[in-house]
């Protein structure tokens, strides 16, 4: 009981203990018989964020110096970015991808994992030329990785909405435009923007900004915004979502 943060509460009975408590005693249990291996299922689902965020924290430092491999199923992906060595994306039974938080979030194998894992923009276009593709009325130059397909070929180009730039743009030589704001939704510790890609498409582009940054370029619904996709954070897949053509 001392072990999961129970210590005092050996007479109470389960109505008179929390959510996160009730939790820690599913744990105690688990852990009493000395496993080899522990498997959670959902472990924190039914609890409110700050508890939740709590119990992660305690889980993972348990975790650690018990030494006890552990299999976790989360749909959370906070979850599986703060708690896991190693994630495996799964979908309709069969695994997508399988490697560290960050292998996972920064280079997705697919469509599906870069939009299970975090947000991320998915801008449709086609092949013009050699790692160069046509979203709207953009013209958005690759740093490689389209070598497998060819003109005319319809691809969804990716970015993380923390990687779209805005400071510093001098220093970009490709991949600079002009957008406006469409909306901006506040969301805490930094604001949402909806950019609007112009062009027929309707295409739109959501972008991470702190809250300095807001204030130092005075950011709002409907004003014009110069901003740039670095090369090297996008990434290209076939229209039917896998890494060739479709």
């Amino acid at each position: 009981m001392q072990l999961v943060g129970l210590e005092g509460s050996d007479d109470k009975y389960p109505a008179a203990l929390s959510g996160g408590q009730q939790q820690r005693v599913a744990l105690a249990r688990a852990l009493a018989t000395s496993p080899g291996m522990l498997l959670l299922d959902e472990p924190l689902s039914a609890l409110d964020a700050k508890v939740r965020e709590r119990l992660r924290h305690e889980m993972k430092e348990l975790q650690r110096s018990l030494g006890i491999t552990t299999v976790m199923v989360t749909h959370d992906q906070e979850e599986a970015l703060s708690m896991a060595d190693r994630i495996v994306v799964m979908s309709d039974g069969l695994i997508e991808q399988v490697g560290t938080p960050m292998e996972i979030y920064r280079n997705p194998v697919s469509p599906y994992v870069a939009d299970f894992i975090g947000a991320m923009n998915f801008l449709h276009g086609e092949i013009v030329r050699k790692d160069h593709v046509k979203v709207g009325g953009m013209d958005i130059a690759l740093d490689g990785g389209a070598e497998r397909f060819k003109k005319g070929d319809e691809v969804v180009v990716c970015i993380r909405p923390e990687d779209v730039a805005v400071r510093d743009l001098a220093r970009v030589k490709t991949n600079r435009y002009s957008m406006a704001i469409r909306d901006v939704e506040f969301l805490g510790s930094f604001c949402r923007a909806t950019l609007d890609v112009g062009g027929k498409s309707g295409e739109e582009l959501i972008a991470d900004f702190s809250i300095n940054l807001m204030r130092d370029f005075k950011l709002e619904r409907g004003a014009k915004l110069n901003v740039a996709l670095p090369k090297e954070r996008l990434q290209v897949f076939g229209s039917n979502g896998k890494g060739t053509p479709a």
